[in-house]
């Protein structure tokens, strides 16, 4: 059954005319009539006595005539307000973020996203990356953010922000004056690294163990800030993105560029398959994606100087 059927049929009954109804409704007689035949082959049930010479609606054609017009009025305010949901700027949504991305690239996105949308509230809540998944997975937030790779059925992903990855070491240190190292040549170092709830923390590990050695580690946690803050006091070294490390303001330590293998830092938001994508969520997305672009942009013509 579908509206335009049940609105046919109260226009047909009201007016106790095909003829009529089809003039009013726009729609030529056999069309109508048709119409109303799959109606109530779909009801199975008979709405219109045609064995009368004037038209006469059957027992149940009565019942629906007379309760017909208030349960279509019900249900066209439902799907008005319903799409009037949809379409609405308003509402509330819950992002999950690791501080590390936060510190280089949600923070700006949030402060933007707030100011062009302030009838939707935004919530984050950080976290590390592992812990987003597991969030959003079970609901408890709507778009998460997670470094890819990423390798799940069970979500949708959308790249949004990207930068390279750098060996952060003390300025005394016997690499330091390097541009460029690679894993393999922090094979005898002292590793100062994110924890477990971070992604970043399992892609170095791997990319160790793809050089053929088990790191160091001498300090986890959860705060990047504090791992470099060690760095400056040559406790070790660590990897982080380079935009993270432009934020902290320190002559003891110096970048040096990771090659091969070359580590990108790329940056996804994720939401669950079977999850529905609200009117904020996707402003949320498409706001990201812009920032995205116009950052590369502007990135782009300080490079060239165009």
């Amino acid at each position: 059954m579908n509206l335009r059927q049940l609105e046919y049929f109260l226009e047909v009954a009201r007016l106790k005319s095909f003829t009529k109804a089809s003039k009013n409704l726009y729609v030529c007689q056999s069309a109508l009539s048709k119409s109303i035949q799959q109606f109530e082959n779909e009801l199975n049930l008979k709405l219109i006595d045609r064995s009368s010479k004037n038209f006469k609606l059957t027992a149940e054609g009565e019942i629906l005539f007379e309760n017909g017009n208030t349960t279509l009025k019900t249900i066209t305010e439902l799907f008005e307000r319903l799409n009037e949901s949809l379409n609405s700027e308003k509402g509330t949504i819950n992002v999950g973020v690791p501080p590390v991305i936060s510190t280089v690239y949600f923070t700006r996105i949030a402060h933007k996203f707030k100011n062009t949308y302030n009838d939707i509230k935004l919530n984050i809540l950080e976290v590390g990356a592992n812990i987003v998944k597991a969030s959003v997975e079970n609901g408890v937030v709507d778009i998460g953010a997670v470094i890819l790779p990423f390798q799940s059925y069970n979500f949708n992903k959308k790249s949004v922000f990207s930068s390279d990855c750098v060996v952060v070491v003390n300025k005394n240190h016997p690499l330091a004056d390097r541009g460029e190292i690679s894993i393999a040549d922090l094979k005898h170092e002292d590793f100062l690294l994110l924890n477990e709830t971070y992604m970043l923390h399992d892609k170095i590990l791997e990319l160790c163990s793809e050089a053929g050695f088990e790191p160091n580690v001498t300090t986890k946690s959860s705060q990047w800030d504090f791992l470099v803050e060690l760095v400056s006091l040559d406790h070790g070294i660590t990897i982080l993105p380079r935009l993270i490390i432009k934020k902290y303001n320190s002559k003891n330590i110096r970048m040096l560029t990771l090659k091969d293998p070359d580590f990108p830092w790329n940056i996804a938001l994720i939401t669950k398959k079977d999850k529905y994508i609200s009117k904020p969520m996707q402003l949320f997305i498409n706001l990201c994606e812009r920032e995205n672009e116009q950052y590369f942009n502007k990135l782009n013509t300080s490079l060239t100087g165009k």
